[in-house]
């Protein structure tokens, strides 16, 4: 071979590959099987042949042409043979960016029903259009105008203008005030560490307190109880006594018809006058005993004026649901003082009468919704003493206790707070 033929084939070889290259590089293919599919649009937006068709963002086609029609413009697809589409996908036209390459994306269905067969046809939804966007810029200018203007009509008034002026002189006034009152509460808190520390001691030795109370509570609890024997042995007596008497009408009853001494028939009918008599009051007994409840209740008080405990212990005794008596010890210790008061009960208030702390009084108990209750306790006739107390409830069966003594008398007032547990 000359040169001439070297030189020749080289570069018919040179043009086969470039011609090849161009081929590859613009996608453009010989005899590619697939199935042809017709996109009905209102408008593409510059969607051209040869635009990539994307299902679900992977390549699935491409556009083979564009043209219009009567309805808006179709585009003709060519989908790639083993591909397919339900029938009921959306079609719609995007871009690679803001200026990329357009193609047309479609979007699976939530539920497939079918497929899409060659020379179907499927209308797309149409893309907003740059006209579109800038009708919609525009629309928002105009109500921003409206809005900077209406705001330029208030912010010019002067009445507005003082008026912000104040509000920024108050907003720096009312920062130093809170700077100082930060400065102040940090000054408190360091001046009176001693006391909060001597408080919580207090309330320590409190629940100390608290705890013996409650040891001596049991104590008088079991003694007067006896573990429930005394209990016991009282219903027992009150039940032998019923079934005695009505043996005795028994017998009496028996007797009756046979007896014709008068004076034996007046002796039996006055026994059997006795025994009824006699089991009308048992049953009587034994329906009291069976309504009676007893509550007891302790408590621990302290004065931090006076730095004074003050424990007191008590058992009310409910013997209907409207009777009830309380039976109690009052500051137990060396100036020990007794409660034992009568009461009845009502909707919304408890009266009350007997011995107050040792002296002749009378009280009243008011229940303020599920969890206050308040008493207001008048005493002492020969020196009229008034106590104010509430009991505001915490946990069940426990109560935090607020109590002012001799309210009347403002040399003689004393304050004590604590804690009463019920049980």
């Amino acid at each position: 071979m000359n040169t001439e033929a070297k030189v020749g084939a080289v570069s018919i070889a040179g043009l086969i590959l470039l011609a090849g290259m161009i081929v590859y590089l613009s996608g453009i293919s010989f005899g590619e099987k697939g199935y042809p599919v017709q996109a009905v649009f209102g408008q593409v937006s510059g969607l051209r042949p040869g635009n990539l068709v994307r299902y679900a963002g992977v390549e699935v086609g491409k556009v083979t042409n564009v043209r219009v029609i009567p309805e808006g413009v179709a585009a003709e697809i060519l989908l790639f043979s083993g591909v397919k589409i339900p029938s009921d996908s959306a079609f719609s036209i995007g871009a690679d960016g803001l200026l990329g390459e357009k193609f047309i994306s479609i979007t699976p269905p939530r539920e497939v029903t079918g497929f899409l067969v060659p020379h179907d046809t499927v209308y797309g939804e149409n893309p907003q259009g740059m006209d579109e966007l800038m009708v919609s810029a525009n629309q928002v200018l105009a109500e921003i105008k409206i809005l900077v203007r209406a705001l330029n009509d208030v912010i010019a008034d002067d009445k507005v203008k003082a008026a912000l002026k104040e509000t920024a002189f108050n907003t720096r006034d009312m920062t130093a005030n809170l700077n100082r009152l930060t400065a102040t509460l940090a000054t408190l808190a360091e001046t009176n560490q001693g006391d909060v520390t001597a408080m919580v001691g207090n309330l320590k030795a409190m629940s100390v307190s608290l705890q013996h109370t409650a040891a001596r509570v049991d104590t008088m609890v079991d003694d007067v109880d006896n573990n429930g024997q005394t209990a016991k042995d009282f219903r027992e007596a009150i039940a032998a006594l019923r079934q005695t008497s009505v043996r005795v009408e028994k017998m009496a009853a028996s007797l009756e018809g046979v007896v014709t001494d008068p004076e034996t028939a007046k002796n039996l009918k006055e026994t059997l006058k006795n025994a009824r008599d006699a089991t009308s009051k048992a049953n009587k007994m034994l329906t009291k005993v069976s309504d009676i409840k007893t509550e007891a209740g302790i408590e621990a008080l302290y004065n931090p004026d006076q730095r004074r405990y003050q424990n007191s212990a008590d058992i009310t005794v409910t013997t209907s649901p409207q009777d009830f008596a309380v039976i109690g010890v009052h500051d137990i210790g060396e100036d020990s003082k007794l409660n034992l008061q009568l009461g009845k009960s009502g909707p919304a208030f408890n009266q009350r009468f007997g011995i107050i702390d040792g002296k002749a009084g009378v009280g009243v108990d008011a229940k303020i919704g599920q969890q206050m209750r308040m008493s207001l306790d008048v005493y002492d006739p020969n020196d009229v003493r008034v106590k104010l107390r509430t009991q505001f409830q915490v946990a069940p069966e426990t109560f935090l206790v607020g109590q002012a003594d001799q309210i009347n008398s403002r040399d003689d007032k004393t304050t004590y707070v604590g804690i009463r547990r019920e049980f």
